[in-house]
C-alpha cells in the first residue's frame, strides 16, 4: 500500500512535496507537524510533472455528496461532543476500528483544519483492518482538497468499487484523471457517465475538452457540436471551443463564424470564458483576416481586462493592430493646384 501523507493546516501540501505518514500521536485539538520527528523520509511524488490544460473550461458537476446522502452528522455542538466521547472509548481500546472510523467521519466533517486528524485516524483504521466506504469516500474528497491528486484518485477509485454508479465520485475522478493528463481514461469515464445520463451538458462538455486534449479533434467537433445545440451557456462555451479548434487549424473565417456565435447579441455576458481570453481570441481571428479596424477595439479591452503577461501581450498586440491599420488607410489625395492668374 502506498504510504500516505500527513498535511499540516493551513499549509497545503503540494503534489511533489510530501512526508510519509508515520503512525500519530493523537491530540485534542486540531493536529500540527509538531509531532514529526527526523527519521520522517520524504516522498517525491511524480504528480509535479503532470499536465494541467489551463486554457480549458473544466466545471465540476455537484451531484449530491456522498457525506450527505450516506453520512449522518449531528449539529456542531453535539460534533464536539461525539469526538469527545470517541476520544475517550479510544483510550480504553486504541485500536477500536467503528469509532476510529467514526472520529475520522466526525473531524472530516469538522473542517479542513481538522482534515490531519480525520486522515490519519482514518488510515490507521484502514490499517486495523477497516473496509469502511466511507474511509475512501472522505480520504479521497481530502486529499484532493489539499492538491494530492493521486492519492485522491487512488481512494475515488476503491469507493467506486463499492458504488460503481456513484454520478458524484466518477466526476469527481474524471476531472482529477484530466488533471494529471491521463486523457484516455479521463475519456472513458466521461463516456461512461454520458451513457448513464446523455442529456447531461457537463458530462458533454468535459467529454469534449477531454478529447481535445487528447488530440482527437474530429471527436471533439463532433462533441462540441452536440453541446452547441443544446443552448444556454455551455453552448456559447461550446461555440468558443470550436472557434479555437478551427483557429488552430487555420480556418480563420469558420473560426470567426464559431466566436461570433458564442458572443450572441449580448457581448459583455458572462458565459464562462474570461473575457480577456475570449476577446483575445476574436481579435486574433480578426487580425488575421487582414481586419486590423476590428481588431484594435478588442485588443483595447484586451488591455483593460488583463493583468500582467497577458496585457504585455496584448499591448503588443494592440500596436501591431494600430500599424497595420495605418498602413490600410490611403494617404489624402492632393488637390491639383491651378495656375495662378496673371
Amino acid at each position: 500500500m502506498s504510504a500516505k501523507p500527513v498535511v499540516k493546516p493551513d499549509m497545503p501540501a503540494e503534489p511533489d512535496d510530501l512526508v510519509v505518514r508515520i503512525k500519530p500521536q493523537r491530540a485534542a485539538g486540531p493536529a500540527s507537524l509538531s509531532w514529526l520527528n527526523s527519521k520522517v523520509a520524504v516522498a517525491v511524488v511524480l504528480a509535479s510533472g503532470a499536465i494541467f490544460v489551463g486554457v480549458m473550461y473544466m466545471a465540476l458537476h455537484d451531484a449530491g455528496s456522498f457525506s450527505r446522502r450516506k453520512i449522518e452528522f449531528p449539529p456542531l455542538p453535539q460534533l464536539n461532543a461525539a469526538i469527545a466521547a470517541a476520544q475517550e472509548r479510544l483510550k480504553v481500546n486504541p485500536q477500536d476500528i467503528t469509532t476510529l472510523v467514526e472520529l475520522g467521519t466526525l473531524h472530516f466533517e469538522k473542517g479542513k483544519e481538522f482534515y490531519p486528524d480525520s486522515i490519519n485516524e482514518l488510515e490507521e483504521a484502514r490499517e486495523l483492518g477497516a473496509l469502511d466506504p466511507r474511509i475512501f469516500y472522505c480520504l479521497g474528497i481530502m486529499y484532493q482538497e489539499v492538491g494530492l491528486y493521486s492519492f485522491a484518485l487512488e481512494e475515488y477509485k476503491r469507493f467506486l468499487r463499492h458504488y460503481p454508479e456513484d454520478k458524484e465520485i466518477r466526476m469527481l475522478e474524471a476531472k482529477l484523471l484530466y488533471k494529471q493528463g491521463n486523457f484516455p481514461e479521463a475519456i472513458g469515464e466521461y463516456e461512461r457517465l454520458k451513457f448513464h445520463y446523455p442529456s447531461d451538458t457537463l458530462i458533454e462538455e468535459n467529454l469534449g475538452l477531454s478529447l481535445w486534449a487528447a488530440k482527437s479533434l474530429d471527436r471533439a467537433v463532433e462533441s462540441f457540436t452536440l453541446l452547441k445545440s443544446m443552448g444556454g451557456d455551455q453552448g456559447r462555451r461550446a461555440g468558443y471551443y470550436l472557434g479555437q479548434i478551427a483557429f488552430d487549424k487555420g480556418q480563420s473565417q469558420e473560426a470567426l463564424q464559431d466566436y461570433l456565435s458564442a458572443q450572441g447579441s449580448e457581448p459583455n455576458a458572462d458565459f464562462g470564458i474570461p473575457p480577456d481570453q475570449f476577446h483575445a481570441a476574436l481579435a486574433s481571428t480578426y487580425q488575421k483576416l487582414g481586419q486590423p479596424e476590428l481588431a484594435k477595439p478588442l485588443w483595447e479591452q484586451v488591455v483593460a481586462e488583463s493583468t500582467g503577461d497577458p496585457k504585455a501581450k496584448a499591448l503588443k498586440a494592440l500596436a501591431q493592430a494600430k500599424r497595420d491599420a495605418a498602413r490600410r488607410v490611403p494617404p489624402p489625395s492632393k488637390k491639383p493646384t491651378r495656375p495662378a492668374k496673371k
